[in-house]
């Protein structure tokens, strides 16, 4: 019953507007009805596709792990241990920060460096003695700044000509 009940369901939301929409238009041009057959056609390979495609090779399954495990480290982290990869390597905490942004942990992981002494980087220009409150708002605007910046469109408003000489645009002029 219920294959029947699918049918009559697509038939009547699917077949009837397509006939007496979709087929009137694609009738008139034989570009249309190209161009359709060929987006159908598509449309099966893909959907075979997907199918047989495995999901995730063994290889991304590892890399998805350590990326999981690496995440939680970041947001697990103890302060002795953290001390001691400091320690270790003065930039642990610098060359680690993007991997926490990309990751979505930059806070949590800012917070844990916050009764650590680190030395500030040397490209990071701030007004009081470094803190790292201050500098976690001072990335923290950076990077909502540059997320503003890359989403937003270019503006529509273009001055000039195109070929022409001298200051001001315009023209058309030859080289």
């Amino acid at each position: 019953m219920s294959k029947i009940s699918a049918i009559l369901i697509g038939g009547l939301f699917g077949g009837l507007p397509w006939a007496f929409l979709v087929w009137p238009s694609l009738e008139g041009n034989i570009w249309y009805i190209t161009t359709y057959i060929i987006g159908l056609i598509s449309i099966t390979v893909l959907m075979f596709f997907e199918k047989i495609i495995t999901k995730r090779t063994p290889y991304g399954n590892e890399i998805l792990g350590k990326l999981k495990g690496f995440k939680r480290f970041l947001e697990t982290a103890e302060k002795p241990q953290l001390e001691a990869l400091v320690n270790e390597n003065p930039e642990y905490f610098y060359n680690i920060l993007p991997y926490t942004y990309a990751l979505g942990v930059s806070d949590v992981w800012m917070s844990q460096f916050e009764t650590i002494a680190l030395q500030a980087p040397n490209w990071y220009v701030g007004y009081d003695t470094f803190s790292m409150k201050e500098f976690n708002h001072f990335m923290n605007d950076t990077m909502k700044s540059a997320q503003s910046a890359m989403s937003s469109s270019p503006s529509s408003d273009s001055g000039g000509g195109s070929s022409g000489g001298g200051s001001g645009g315009g023209g058309g002029g030859s080289w």
